[in-house]
């Protein structure tokens, strides 16, 4: 499967699922090889880490990260050119 960016590049995705019950979840996704999956393990273990172990601290401060990310220049950048 491919994916067309805004500026025309074609990039290769591959993605992995599982059923659960009747129904088919997304356990992975890899773009141009970038595996989305890992990234986002990696994220949250180095943050589990500096929260010491704290579920609820990571969870209640990863919001504070995805909300900083949707305001930064990238994501603006990207929803202007979607």
């Amino acid at each position: 499967m491919e994916v067309k960016g805004n500026n025309g590049a074609v990039y290769p995705v591959q993605y992995s699922m599982v059923k659960q019950g009747n129904e088919w979840k997304v356990r992975n996704v890899i773009i141009n090889g970038l595996n989305l999956g890992k990234l986002f393990r990696d994220q949250f273990a180095q943050a589990m880490q500096e929260n010491g172990n704290d579920l609820d601290k990571t969870i209640n401060n990863w919001a504070g990260t995805v909300a900083k990310a949707k305001d930064s220049p990238e994501a603006q950048k990207a929803k202007v050119g979607s």
